[in-house]
């Protein structure tokens, strides 16, 4: 049996493919194995899955980099780079153990009475099961190696490394071990540079362009700061499948700066700064919007403002549509028993722990713990935002060291 573990090994280190000979001969000799040894179905899944990657070929795309280019990066892969991950996710999902808890297919869930449409579901396990949120004491946070951070996790976890040859980063696909949905996978770039919580401009350029480039619309990318439900303090996106209509996707926008920034209309019951990827951006325009919008997050991490990202297709156009949240309040603990404000509450898609919260919720409930969190914050950030879009240096506030 060594020789089959050590090519799982292999590919698991590498992230190789093989041929479908070498898996039905090391399928055919693991099946000797006692099949409820969780190594059996480890090795047996991934060499499985090494097969279907194999099988694979990403959907063509318009590209708007040269042809040289387009094949060697992200732009051409992260299609590719989803079918794979969905069909890992699912295989490690059966190995016993592996997740806190084993999501189930059909959970029960409510669409709340308003005009909003939030929605919530119920997810017990994950208030139970899931591991203690960390307390991270600020948007400049320290890196504490001790604590749990992704360079701990369990090497079965980690579903794919990905070389981004743009950038020369690599990003790690990791399980997130108690799932809001299916497929939710951690995205974790260079993790061992060990960097803190905090969005840096290669993260944000890596998670718009995989966004910009796959075709499913019901997968969703969301970072939460510290002080907004952020739970670890090593940098990471939750990447989620949510197959339904959404608050966040029929929201009204109007412009704020340019023509490619906007914010809510005044109607809606919350606010957001809203970025706008239509797809035709050229190399250098789709560079300088990721700064601004990096720019943005830096300004609001040294005044101390917790913040929330979300990223979606519009359901109409198939735009990638990029959301800020800003909120004046800093929440320094999660309590399983209040009612907590993540991106995905912020959208309109709402776990909660027990039956009698998910009859008892009601839209006025959400929207008024929105309000209260969010405060004036956004007054300040649309300003800041004009005046970073129309290429200005000045800030309303004084930076913080």
């Amino acid at each position: 049996m060594s020789w089959i573990f050590h090519t799982a090994k292999q590919i698991l280190s590498q992230n190789r493919i093989i041929s479908r000979e070498l898996y039905e001969n090391v399928r055919e000799n693991a099946s000797k194995v006692i099949k409820s040894n969780r190594q059996f179905f480890s090795v047996v899944a991934l060499l499985q899955f090494a097969v279907i990657v194999g099988d694979m070929e990403p959907k063509k795309r318009t590209r708007h980099v040269s042809k040289a280019k387009y094949e060697t990066t992200l732009d051409s892969k992260a299609q590719h780079y989803l079918n794979a991950l969905k069909v890992r996710w699912m295989q490690l999902h059966d190995i016993p153990g592996l997740f806190a808890y084993q999501l189930q297919e059909s959970r029960p869930g409510r669409k709340l009475p308003g005009k909003c449409g939030f929605y919530a579901e119920l997810n017990a396990d994950r208030t139970l099961k899931r591991r203690v949120p960390q307390t991270i004491e600020s948007l400049s946070p320290t890196f504490r190696p001790k604590q749990f951070n992704f360079n701990k996790v369990d090497a079965m976890e980690v579903m794919m490394t990905i070389d981004e040859e743009r950038d020369n980063a690599e990003v790690q696909m990791i399980i997130n071990k108690s799932p809001i949905t299916k497929y939710h996978t951690l995205i974790c770039p260079e993790v061992k540079k060990e960097l803190v919580q905090r969005i840096t401009c290669s993260a944000l350029n890596f998670c718009i362009t995989f966004m910009r480039n796959i075709t499913d619309p019901n997968m969703r990318l969301g970072y939460n700061s510290p002080g907004a439900l952020a739970s670890v303090n090593h940098l990471h996106f939750h990447l989620l499948h949510i197959p339904r209509n959404l608050y966040i996707d029929n929201v009204e926008l109007k412009p704020l700066a340019g023509n490619y920034v906007y914010r809510l209309k005044n109607k809606e019951p919350t606010e957001a700064i809203c970025f706008v990827f239509d797809g035709k951006e050229s190399e250098d325009d789709l560079k300088e919007k990721v700064q601004q919008i990096h720019q943005i997050t830096e300004w609001l991490c040294n005044n101390q403002l917790p913040h929330n990202l979300f990223m979606t297709h519009d359901r109409k156009t198939n735009d990638l549509r990029v959301f800020l949240f800003v909120r004046s309040k800093y929440c320094v603990n999660k309590d399983a028993c209040v009612f907590n404000v993540g991106f995905c509450e912020l959208v309109g898609f709402l776990p909660v722990g027990d039956e009698e919260k998910l009859q008892s919720l009601t839209e006025q409930v959400v929207i008024d713990r929105i309000k209260d969190l969010t405060g004036d914050a956004f007054e300040t950030a649309y300003r800041q935002t004009k005046r970073i879009i129309d290429g200005s240096n000045s800030t309303l506030w004084p930076i913080l060291i």
